[in-house]
């Protein structure tokens, strides 16, 4: 039995994944503790009620699949999902989901509020190892001859050996599945995702990789073998990534590692990747759209070759005073920055100018979702009574000035 789970914030394209019409037969599970007929529905309801907790990824989508071998497959995920629900204390928070037949299989989709009505948050930390020992369970209890193998086997045993479970675990040590080579998936689930949407593979574009870096020496050396391959090497917020075709993103420290771990056997470690390329002045991912890669190495070239020039030490500078620009190396500001008349500096200008009352009511309309939108509205209405205001002082209790009319938010 294999599981799969993800937390987010849900959403309308969760419900479209779970009725997506591939599946040779779709079924919509009966829902817990949500009123909504309709699955896309489920899932909005399933947000709403987490809007009280203290987190921006209150959705637990698990998906479980028996193996072929265990015949009674209904059976199979009533049990996974019995023991799921005690190993994580879900046990009565609400969820929807649905059945996909696919190849004659059935496995099953689960979406779970995290916050409870406390507001208190479900704490999955160690999900994966956790589900994997429920399925161990599952698959003993079943009959199947061997467990699936799996990285966490080791750490599993000892758990199970905590819990009382000696005879699962003692089936497991039978197997040999401690002492196997820990098995690494092809693509995790946000890296099938991505493969999904981009419609790149992530072998080839690992091989690739690879490919590029053992033909060259240098970090100059390995942009130019990227370029050579249509890809290009970018700045992000982890460290260099490489860009494939459609824009995408991949850390360079995990594509090149991953591609020698599946080659050789033997990953390259991250350090060896920062190493080569420390010296190499990149664009910042997103920046035209990743195509300028090779300009900007060739421009901060000419500014290093260019006494005074910004690749001497200095950065650009815009026309306003002095002020140093905050584009690219080796690009001018011609746009005169941001400090321009449409730039970052203009815009935080005019909010701190805006009245105390304004920036109040922003700030609580800018805390995030409906909650505080209601909040600014209580907010309005209370301060419109006149006890608000506190004698002898000359601010009122929010620490807004006092004037003859009084100011209302908004």
């Amino acid at each position: 039995m294999i599981s799969g789970a993800m937390r987010g914030k849900g959403g309308d394209a969760l419900a479209r994944h779970l009725l997506k019409v591939e599946n040779e037969q779709v079924i919509v599970l009966v829902p817990r503790g949500l009123g909504s007929r309709e699955l896309i529905n489920q899932v909005r309801e399933l947000v709403a009620l987490s809007l009280g907790g203290r987190t921006d990824r209150p959705v637990y989508h698990v998906h479980c699949d028996p193996d072929p071998e265990i015949a009674d497959n209904d059976g199979a995920r009533a049990r996974f999902w019995h023991l799921f629900e005690a190993e994580f204390g879900l046990t009565g928070q609400p969820f929807c989901g649905a059945v996909h037949v696919k190849h004659a299989r059935r496995h099953e989709h689960r979406v779970y509020s995290l916050v409870r009505p406390s507001g208190a948050v479900v704490d999955i930390g160690h999900d994966f190892a956790r589900r994997e020992r429920c399925a161990r369970i599952v698959e003993y209890e079943r009959g199947m001859p061997r467990p699936t193998p799996s990285k966490h086997s080791r750490a599993i045993v000892s758990a199970l050996r905590e819990q009382g479970r000696d005879d699962v675990a003692d089936w497991m040590e039978a197997s040999g599945t401690t002492q196997a080579a820990r098995p690494v998936a092809r693509l995790s689930p946000q890296e099938r995702l991505i493969e999904e949407r981009t419609g790149v593979s992530l072998d080839d574009l690992r091989a690739a990789a690879l490919a590029a870096w053992r033909e060259s020496s240098d970090g100059a050396g390995f942009l130019e073998a990227l370029r050579a391959r249509g890809l290009s090497l970018r700045e992000g917020r982890s460290g260099p990534v490489v860009v494939d075709a459609t824009g995408t993103a991949h850390l360079a420290t995990r594509l090149v590692g991953a591609a020698a771990r599946r080659a050789d056997g033997e990953r390259i470690p991250a350090g060896d990747v920062k190493a080569r390329l420390a010296g190499l002045t990149l664009g910042k991912h997103g920046d035209d759209h990743g195509t300028a890669v090779g300009r900007d190495h060739a421009g901060a070239g000419r500014d290093q070759a260019a006494p005074g020039g910004p690749g001497d030490g200095a950065r650009p500078r815009g026309d306003a005073g002095g002020e140093v620009a905050r584009g690219r190396p080796g690009r001018a500001d011609a746009d005169g920055g941001r400090r321009g008349e449409r730039g970052v500096g203009d815009a935080l200008d005019r909010l701190a100018a805006r009245p105390a009352a304004a920036r109040l009511r922003a700030g609580l309309r800018l805390m995030g979702g409906g909650r505080n939108a209601a909040l600014a509205q209580a907010v309005d209405s209370v301060r419109s009574r006149g006890w608000v205001w506190v004698p002898g002082t000359r601010t009122d209790i929010w620490g807004v000035p006092i004037s003859a009319d009084p100011p209302r938010l908004g």
